[in-house]
């Protein structure tokens, strides 16, 4: 009985859950090289789950060619329809202050996080989780649509989809999801 309890214990560790109203967000995140588990219940470590994960590369399957793990979220980004473009970075070189810079369709400059549509905010957390959790872990998700679109709550299904087949290390990462959703859109994608 004591590997069965050790064994239960192990797979509980492995659940991870992320609630239906992510945090809101900042102007700037503070991070001092720490690698947090998973972005939180809210979210509100996605920028650090970002910065730590700069130098892992992620494919989306067997055979796909590994990208960096930002690039793997702005990929993802652009695939919703969302943004143009993505980066976290640095604000002045002696601080541990970071922003996030986004640009979205049919601009031709930057902003701030802050100063884009609330749905994006709510979303960059399912983004980065959906890749950022460790190998073979139990993703928990509530309702991932709040604040999107229909169009982009269908795409939702297949970041799902890609977050399942993707691989770290030229390894599965055998990650599993059980989403919560009200939205027909997401469910008959």
């Amino acid at each position: 009985t004591s590997n069965l309890a050790l064994e239960l214990e192990r797979q509980l560790k492995r659940i991870v859950y992320l609630g239906p109203l992510r945090d809101v967000p900042r102007r700037s995140y503070s991070w001092a090289g720490d690698e947090p588990e998973h972005v939180s219940s809210n979210g509100d470590g996605v920028v650090s789950a970002l910065l730590a994960a700069s130098e892992r590369r992620i494919s989306g399957g067997f055979h796909q060619r590994a990208r960096p793990f930002q690039q793997v979220v702005a990929e993802w980004l652009k695939r919703l329809g969302l943004l143009d473009s993505f980066v976290a970075r640095k604000i002045a070189h002696n601080r541990k202050d970071y922003e996030v810079r986004v640009r979205t369709a049919g601009s031709s400059k930057d902003v701030d996080l802050t100063d884009v549509g609330f749905g994006i905010s709510q979303v960059l957390p399912v983004v980065v989780e959906s890749f950022y959790v460790p190998p073979d872990s139990t993703v928990i998700i509530e309702q991932p649509e709040l604040h999107l679109h229909p169009r982009v709550q269908s795409e939702l299904a297949d970041l799902f989809i890609e977050g399942i087949r993707s691989r770290e290390g030229g390894q599965p990462r055998n990650v599993q999801f059980i989403v919560e959703s009200h939205s027909e859109h997401f469910l008959q994608r």
